[in-house]
C-alpha cells in the first residue's frame, strides 16, 4: 500500500499545475491512498497488540530453536515445510560471482536484521562435471593406436580410473569416449610390425614367456608400456640383435638360460 501510495504521489508531484483538472483527480487519488495506508496501520498495530506474548509463551517459542536441526534434517519433514521456515527466516539472499575464482558470494539477510556471508565454488554444469579427465583421454589416445576398447578399459581399471560420472571403465564406455573425441580405432594394417607385445613375441622367438620377463628384469630386453599395467611392448630389433640374440641362441641349443656368461643357479631345462 505504501508502494501505492508513493506512487500516486510522484504522478500528482509531476503534473502540471496549469491542468486543475488532472491535478485535483491525482491529488484526490494520492489522500486516498494516504487514508488507506492509515487505515492498514492502524489495524496491523492493533493486531500487534492482540497479539502480545506471554514471557511463557515466549520462551517455549524460543525453545524450538533446539529443535530445528532435528526437524529440518528429518526424513518425515516435507520439502514445502522446509520452503515455509525458509521464507519465514530469511528477507533476501543476494549473491555476486567472482569471474576470477568462479566463486559465488553469498550474504544472506535474516529477518531481524542479522546478516550471514559465505562462499561457495560455482556449480559446473553437467556436461562439465561428467566430463572424462584428460588424463583418461590422453591414455586411451595413447593406447588406441595399437589395442582394442577392452584391453585399454583393462589398464584403465587396474589404474582405478572412473569415467567422468564415477563409473568403471568398460569396452563399451571406452568405444564412446573414442567416439566423443573423435579417436581412431587401430587399424591392423597401420600398425607397426617391429612392435611385438609379450604374448607375439614369445612365439616370434621360441621361448618362454618366463624367459622374455627374466631377460626384461634384468635389463637385457629393453621393453615399454604406454602406462603401468598396459601391455608390454618389444621390438623385434631387439630381439633379433646382441646380446638378446646370442643369449636365446644359447639356450635353444642348451636349455639352459645364462646371463653375461654366468648360468642361472638351479636353472632347470626348458625343453623336453
Amino acid at each position: 500500500m505504501e508502494y501505492e501510495a508513493q506512487r500516486a504521489f510522484d504522478q500528482y508531484d509531476q503534473v502540471d499545475p496549469a491542468n486543475r483538472l488532472v491535478a485535483e483527480v491525482l491529488e484526490q487519488r494520492f489522500n486516498e491512498k494516504l487514508e488507506t495506508v492509515g487505515q492498514v496501520k492502524a489495524e496491523l498495530g492493533a493486531s500487534s497488540a492482540a497479539m502480545q506474548l506471554g514471557v511463557s509463551e515466549r520462551a517455549a517459542i524460543m525453545a524450538l530453536g533446539n529443535d530445528f536441526a532435528a526437524v529440518w534434517h528429518d526424513a518425515a519433514c516435507p520439502m514445502v515445510m522446509k520452503k515455509k521456515i525458509v521464507r519465514t527466516l530469511i528477507e533476501e539472499i543476494i549473491v555476486d560471482l567472482d569471474d576470477n575464482t568462479q566463486q559465488l558470494q553469498f550474504t544472506i539477510h535474516w529477518q531481524g536484521g542479522c546478516h550471514t556471508a559465505f562462499d561457495m565454488p560455482k556449480p559446473m554444469s553437467s556436461a562439465i562435471a561428467h566430463k572424462t579427465s584428460l588424463e583418461d583421454v590422453d591414455l586411451i589416445r595413447q593406447m588406441a593406436t595399437r589395442y582394442r576398447d577392452d584391453e585399454i578399459a583393462r589398464v584403465l581399471s587396474k589404474l582405478g580410473r572412473k569415467t567422468g560420472k564415477g563409473n568403471r571403465w568398460t569396452q563399451s564406455r571406452v568405444a564412446y569416449a573414442r567416439k566423443k573425441y573423435k579417436i581412431a580405432a587401430p587399424e591392423s594394417g597401420k600398425l607397426d610390425p617391429d612392435i611385438l607385445t609379450l604374448g607375439q613375441a614369445t612365439a616370434y622367438s621360441r621361448v618362454s614367456d618366463t624367459t622374455l620377463m627374466r631377460l626384461i628384469r634384468a635389463n637385457i630386453l629393453p621393453v615399454e608400456q604406454v602406462a603401468p599395467y598396459a601391455p608390454y611392448e618389444i621390438k623385434c630389433s631387439d630381439l633379433d640383435s646382441d646380446p638378446v640374440a646370442s643369449i636365446l641362441e644359447r639356450l635353444r641349443a642348451t636349455g639352459k638360460l645364462t646371463l653375461d656368461g654366468v648360468m642361472l643357479a638351479n636353472q632347470g631345462s626348458l625343453f623336453e
